[in-house]
Formats: C-alpha cells, structure tokens, sequence
C-alpha cells in the first residue's frame, strides 16, 4: 500500500460523482480498444510481450499511477502508487477459432461486454489490459479503465502512446514486470469554480421554477431546467429503487469505410459535423421503434470534450467532458434524410461547437453544489431517467500522428472501438462511437437490462431494429 507521502491531490466534484458511482456499484470500466498487427514472430499471447510498452505509457501518465483513497467518503483523493507490477495488469485471453471477419465482430463484442461490469481492485491502479489473440501477430488490445481516471479521450491517448512505443524494439524481459510511477503530478482538474464559472440565474433557475408560475420564469428568460424533458419525452423506465448487480447489455456495428466517407462528404455538403448527423439518425430511429402514441419527442445527451476550452492538450490523461442536451420531435422515416433533418443536424452541430467553446453556466459545474454525493445519487434511485439516450463520440483515431507513410510500422492498428456500461442511473441506452482515418466506424448500443421500458425478452430485438435503421441510414445518405 502506498505512503502518505504520494498524495496527489483531492478528487473535484465531477471526479467525486464518478468515484461514488463506481463505489456504489453502479458503473465500472470505460474501454477504448484496437486491433493490433504486430511484424511477424510477436508473440501476442504472451504478457511479456507487452511490457515495454506498457512502461512507456507509465512513464508519461501519471494517471496510471494513481488509485483512490476514502472512496467511501465525500473527500475522496488520489494518491501515486511507488511502482507497478505490470503482470496485475495484463489479462491474455484463449485465441478463439475464427471463420469470417463477422465471426472476429461477435468475438470483440463479447470481450467488451465481459469486461465492462468488472470491478478494479482497489490497492492497485484502476486499469487493466485485456489481450484477445487473433492470429500468430494480430490482436485486439482493450484498455479497460475506470471513469475515476479519464474520460473516453482517455483510452485515446493511451492507444496512441502504446503504439508509438509498439515501434520500438520490444524485448521480452520479465524482469521489465515492476515499473515505477511517473513523479508528474496530475493534471489540475477540470471543473473548479475558475474555470467553469456558475451565474446566479443558472443557478437558481431550477428552484425558482418550482416556486413560480411557468409564464413568469419564461417572461424572466429564466432557463427553466437543465435536462429539457417533458411528459411526451421517451426516457425508458425509471431508474429502479433497488438496482440489480449491473450486467451490461452490448450491440457492435461496423459502418464500412465506403459508407464512411460517404456520410462526411453529405455532411460537410450540408454543413453539419458527424455528431450532428449521427444524433440525428439515432432519433429516427427511435422515432420508428418506439411506437407509443404517447411518445412525442427525444431528448439526447451528447458528450463534449472540453480540453481545447481549457487549454488542455488532446493527450493529457483526465476528466475535461461536459454534455450538451438536444431535443428532437418524432421525426418522419419514410424517406432518407430530409432538408429538415439536415437542418436539425446543422443546428445540433452549431450548439455542440457552442457547448465545447463554453465555460461559464456549464451543468457539470453545478455538481460543487452537491455536499454529498452519495446521498445525491441514491435519490436518483425510483427517480425518471434525465434523457431518451446518450451518444458519446471519441472521434477518429490517426495513425499517421504515430508512423509516416515511409515508416518500417513494427505494429500498426485496423481497427477500433469503444464502450462503456450501460447506465444504472442515467439514459436508457448510449450509443458509443470511434472511428480508423481511412478505415471504418464502429459504434456500439450499451444498455442495463430494464432501462429500455419493454420486456427484457424483447430488449434485442428493439436494439437490433434500432441499430438496424441507423446502418440504413448510412446506406441512404446523399
């Protein structure tokens, strides 16, 4: 166990939600994970194998350094282990016998969705490696993390650093296992009261609201709720009053490279980014599975990746995500995209790029309001879910920011992906995405068992359908 001596600092309030969250069992690892082929003679079933790599991302992360103190308190902190033993940390999995590029799909589905309801160890760093073999030098590498630590750009960033250190020549010494942590202290934390300022009206909105008649906080210009639901909003079924042990529910898309490129050129011709989009198809796609009459309109949660604000590079290790909410009426899906949705998309892009630039009134800085956190998130329990869903983009992984076109790649990666459990507390479902420069997309639908509002007998089928016409929507963009 760590001395005293290595205090880092203590957690900020958005840090200090996801430690209750993970405390309380309601949420465990974040996982960004890409498919690696190795020059041949690597022998990716060996932990060894991996080592110094894994020292090199050590060495320039002081978050994989880390572990949490007092997690069961609302003075949580963060505290610097003096060294890793890297063996605790790599998991190498039985190489399955594959037929068809579908099959290896199914199998990196699986692996995803048995790790993400895996608790961390408390005495150690809150992550861990889990190695699938695919072939005598190909493997599917998920970094699996706990949200304690980073956000979905997080995963991003230790992908970059592994691959870059994956060109050096990689020696297969057991004696690299113990690894000491890097002094560097962490990053500050994003969401201090300097940096995300809260007025008094957004502050107050809220309670001013439930005292006041609706006309008179409008004739203020009082923002009248920061999750923007009303009676006709799916939101799935509440959050239960006595959660089961979460067992994640997981659906894996690949959107081909064709299909890709062809959805940025139509958004780039009606000026909308690919999140825009995306969210857009999402929403009629509920509008198409979720029939109930007495459903009128969504709400979507988007996560927005706030290092750029703050002067944050993209590779620091941390927390720097806020959320941008966007509603949609039900939408029309008896065609492809209309100039109406194009519209939506356009917007939606406008108010994300306005959300990413924002720092003052930003809801995740009303958390320092929050005394106690545990408390806080037990109420949500019985509670309606605050949205219809969640999409969380972590952009497009580059592979030219690591190797040249001329480079000799000792390794080099084909394909990406990314996941995060389905939510106990929150949305009914998240639509999770990554895409490869020059190769494909592949998003994933996580979801609790419950959260969606049918039977849990009929829960694929609707996620099945629902992704179904989002694809569809990939194959009938102009």
């Amino acid at each position: 166990m760590a001395s005293r001596q290595y205090f880092e600092r203590f957690a900020s309030p958005f840090e200090q939600r996801t430690i209750c969250r993970e405390h309380l069992g309601f949420y465990n690892a974040v996982i960004i994970g890409a498919t690696y082929e190795f020059t041949n003679g690597f022998p990716v079933d060996s932990p060894r194998s991996f080592f110094q790599p894994l020292r090199r991302c050590i060495e320039q992360h002081p978050s994989l350094g880390v572990v949490i103190r007092d997690r069961h308190t609302d003075k949580a902190f963060y505290e610097r282990v003096p060294s890793i033993d890297l063996e605790n940390h790599i998991t190498i999995l039985d190489r399955p016998s594959l037929a068809t590029d579908e099959d290896e799909s199914l199998v990196i589905e699986k692996v995803l969705g048995s790790d993400l309801d895996r608790p961390f160890p408390h005495d150690i760093p809150h992550w861990r490696m889990v190695v699938l073999p695919l072939g005598p030098s190909k493997c599917f590498i998920a970094f699996s993390y706990s949200h304690m630590i980073g956000d979905g750009p997080t995963g991003t960033t230790f992908h970059y650093a592994f691959l870059t250190a994956s060109q050096e020549l990689l020696a297969a010494d057991s004696s690299l296992k113990v690894v000491e942590t890097s002094p560097t202290p962490l990053p500050a934390p994003f969401d201090t009261p300097e940096r995300l300022p809260i007025s008094w009206s957004f502050l107050l909105a809220p309670l001013i609201d439930s005292l006041l008649p609706t006309f008179i906080t409008r004739l203020l210009g009082l923002q009248l709720a920061i999750y923007p639901i009303d009676t006709g909003t799916w939101t799935g079924s509440s959050v239960p009053s006595v959660p089961k042990v979460p067992h994640s529910k997981i659906k894996l898309r690949e959107i081909a490279a064709p299909l890709l490129q062809q959805a940025l050129r139509a958004c780039r011709s009606h000026n909308s980014k690919f999140t825009g989009m995306f969210q857009q198809l999402v929403f009629r796609a509920l509008s198409k599975s979720i029939p109930s009459l007495h459903v009128t309109n969504f709400v979507a949660q988007v996560s927005v990746n706030m290092r750029q604000a703050i002067g944050v590079t993209p590779d620091v290790m941390g927390n720097f995500v806020s959320g941008c909410y966007i509603s949609s009426p039900r939408v029309d899906v008896s065609s492809s995209l209309t100039e109406e949705d194009w519209k939506a998309a356009s917007t939606a892009t406008r108010s994300l790029a306005e959300s990413a630039a924002m720092l003052q009134d930003q809801p995740i800085g009303l958390l320092r309001y929050v005394s106690r956190m545990t408390e806080w998130t037990l109420w949500k329990l019985g509670q309606r879910r605050e949205c219809s869903f969640e999409v969380s983009n972590v952009g497009t992984f580059d592979s030219s920011q690591v190797l040249s076109s001329n480079d000799q790649a000792r390794a080099r990666i084909t394909r990406v992906a990314f996941a995060q459990p389905g939510h106990v507390l929150s949305t009914p479902i998240a639509f999770n995405l990554m895409s490869l420069k020059g190769g494909s997309l592949v998003y994933t639908a996580t979801w609790q068992p419950g959260a969606l509002g049918v039977p849990e007998d009929e829960e694929d089928a609707l996620v099945n359908d629902i992704c179904a016409s989002i694809d569809t929507g990939f194959e009938n963009l102009e």
